[in-house]
């Protein structure tokens, strides 16, 4: 029977370097866009970074270890809904990874961002033309114009679900003392706020760092062999 100040390891270390690593490349994506110029040769690269990490993040969501794979969080709307529930009081949920809530947040996010990526391939800039995604040249126009448009204003709604990620995080680390920026940075979090108190600590499984290292590899050739499609 686990005590109360144990910890248990929750977040392997491929989740945690891609929760990090997206947050810097979001930020470096968003001030190189916006510095435009030279700037924008980062900001292409971080792109393809960003994408490299989507796809292994959805690979990893299949064959990862077990609070990383989609199966373990994702639990449809009617159970996020009741989760809320739960931010009106200081007691539970007890989670070993992501709550019904928090994984559909995390749903959102990853194909929020990917939605952005993408359309980045095929965006241009249509003032000058000096600036083109590597696939702008693969479509009508009509379309690298409607893509490049939604290029723009995405990034807006990115900040917003940004904004709500972190108040989420705030409102769990003032209000239920679940420091959830410390369980992504080190792995672990208290074994009384993943399981029941006196219940024993579940078992969870781990993914090799060699299968990860193996994704993300075949995703950055995946992004590699896009990029060249376009010329």
């Amino acid at each position: 029977m686990a005590a109360k100040n144990d910890k248990i390891l929750v977040w392997d270390v491929p989740v945690r370097l891609f929760h990090w690593t997206l947050v810097i490349l979001l930020c470096v994506s968003y001030f190189s866009g916006r510095a435009g110029g030279d700037w924008m040769n980062l900001h292409f690269w971080s792109g393809y970074a960003i994408l490299t990490l989507l796809i292994f993040r959805i690979a990893w969501g299949f064959v990862g270890s077990t609070t990383a794979r989609f199966s373990n969080f994702i639990r449809g709307p009617k159970a996020a809904l009741a989760h809320v529930g739960h931010l009106f009081s200081k007691a539970g949920p007890h989670d070993a990874g992501h709550n019904a809530l928090g994984g559909m947040m995390v749903l959102v996010m990853i194909f929020a961002v990917l939605a952005q990526a993408v359309a980045g391939l095929f965006a241009a800039d249509t003032d000058t033309g000096m600036v083109n995604g590597p696939l702008a040249n693969t479509v009508p126009d009509k379309w690298v114009d409607r893509l490049s448009a939604f290029h723009g204003y995405w990034v807006t709604v990115l900040i917003w679900l940004a904004a709500l990620h972190v108040l989420a995080v705030l409102v769990y680390l003032v209000w239920k003392r679940h420091n959830l920026i410390g369980a992504m940075l080190t792995g672990r979090k208290p074994v009384h706020q993943v399981v029941e108190p006196g219940a024993p600590a579940p078992r969870l499984s781990f993914a090799s760092a060699r299968l990860a290292a193996s994704l993300l590899i075949a995703s950055a050739a995946i992004v590699y062999f896009i990029v060249r499609a376009g010329g």
